[in-house]
C-alpha cells in the first residue's frame, strides 16, 4: 500500500528530523514541492548549526557531534540533487 498522504505537512516543515530519518529521505517526499523541500532542508541546517553551536558554547550534546555532522553532510547532497539543473531538460 502506497504512503502518499501520510505525512503531517506542517510536522514536516517545521521539525523535519523528527519525521524524516536522513534529509536525503526528504528529497523523495511527494507531498512536499520543491521549493518547500529546499526551505525545509535550510531550517534543518539552521537546526544542526544551532546544536553544533551549543556543544562549542560548552553545552552537554552527549557525543552527537559526528551525528550532526553526518546529517550536514547530507543536507548538503540533498539540497544539491534538488538545486541542480534536471538532465535533459530544455
Amino acid at each position: 500500500m502506497s504512503a502518499i498522504g501520510s505525512i503531517k505537512p506542517a510536522a514536516a516543515k517545521n521539525d523535519p528530523a523528527s519525521v524524516y530519518k536522513t534529509p536525503l529521505d526528504l528529497v523523495d517526499e511527494v507531498m512536499l514541492t520543491r521549493g518547500e523541500k529546499i526551505a525545509t532542508l535550510e531550517r534543518w541546517r539552521q537546526a544542526v548549526m544551532q546544536q553544533l553551536s551549543a556543544a562549542d558554547d560548552g553545552m552537554q550534546t552527549q557525543g552527537v557531534g559526528d551525528k550532526l555532522a553526518q546529517t550536514l553532510g547530507d543536507i548538503g547532497k540533498a539540497l544539491s540533487m534538488l538545486q541542480s539543473p534536471i538532465s535533459g531538460a530544455a
